[in-house]
């Protein structure tokens, strides 16, 4: 059977069911070619060449189970086959981690331009790493970078090592237990991007099923989802060089971070790309509006 008519074939399957796209894929197309990628085990630029290829009824057999597991179990086809795609780069992917697709996509295109100038950037900052996507990703298009990926999970840092290893990172790049900032010590960094937990308790507990098999760690956060956000806006600019910037993504709960923090102008990044709620901070800011983070935190201590 050609390849073209399993790619029809699988999609009309998964539109047939009601399933969540979203980690990492935007519909059932996307997801197909994700499943016929890993089963033909080709690049995209490859795959979209192979219309009329035929397929092994081995290979068809496999399609066919993974088409089957991914609409009775809810599960992302990413974890499936174990891998996804960001900023071009594949990665491997598991439960340990959340599936890559955050917008910081965009601002690896474009150089974190305007207010970085990557040409002057050193040493980066990937905080919350999970699988190293964004930080990796960093690495990979910024080779005068040398990249340190943070996580509190261990086995997200496991997963990491594998990606450092298989992208051939691991001379610019170092994995780093800690719970943020805590066993950074004196490090200096000229970029700091953060992509922390967010998610409010009880809004995970609507999210729709696909979420159930990622990380809740990974995902929530107290306070409206706003604690381990706004920890990260009280600490950086002790972590930043003097010209150093934060990005720091809060997704689709920007305007709750901008309720919490009324006194604080907050600068959303337009993300050309797609997608929203990421925004910058200078170090200079950062230290200006310090009392406002402080508060914000004193006020939800319990």
């Amino acid at each position: 059977m050609e390849l073209q008519h399993i790619f029809d074939q699988s999609v009309a399957q998964l539109k047939a069911h009601d399933l969540f796209y979203g980690h990492g894929v935007a519909d059932a197309e996307d997801e197909v070619i994700l499943l016929l990628m890993h089963v033909m085990q080709v690049d995209f630029e490859s795959l979209n060449q192979m219309q009329q290829a035929l397929v092994t009824d081995e290979q068809q057999q496999q399609i066919a189970r993974l088409l089957t597991e991914r609409v009775s179990s809810r599960k992302p086809m990413a974890y499936l086959i174990g891998m996804s795609v960001f900023a071009g780069l594949i990665f491997r992917v598991d439960e340990r981690v959340l599936i890559p697709r955050s917008p910081f996509v965009s601002l690896i295109d474009e150089g974190f331009a305007p207010w970085v100038d990557m040409s002057s950037v050193s040493r980066v900052l990937d905080m919350c790493t999970g699988s190293g996507c964004i930080g990796l990703a960093v690495a990979h298009y910024f080779p005068d970078t040398q990249v340190d990926l943070v996580d509190l999970s261990e086995p997200a840092l496991d997963l990491a090592r594998l990606n450092q290893d298989r992208l051939q990172l691991t001379d610019r790049t170092r994995c780093i237990h800690s719970d943020l900032f805590d066993s950074l010590e004196e490090e200096r960094y000229d970029l700091i991007i953060a992509n922390p937990p967010y998610v409010d308790e009880d809004e995970y507990r609507t999210l729709p099923d696909e979420y159930r098999h990622e990380p809740e760690m990974a995902l929530v956060s107290d306070w409206q989802g706003m604690q381990l956000p706004v920890r990260i806006l009280a600490a950086a600019a002790g972590y930043l060089s003097e010209s150093g910037c934060l990005f720091l993504e809060v997704g689709y709960n920007d305007d709750v971070l901008n309720r919490c923090l009324p006194d604080v102008p907050i600068t959303w990044v337009d993300l050309t790309a797609g997608g929203h709620g990421i925004c910058v901070f200078s170090r200079r800011d950062l230290l200006k509006y310090q009392p406002q983070f402080s508060a914000f935190l004193k006020a939800h201590v319990t």
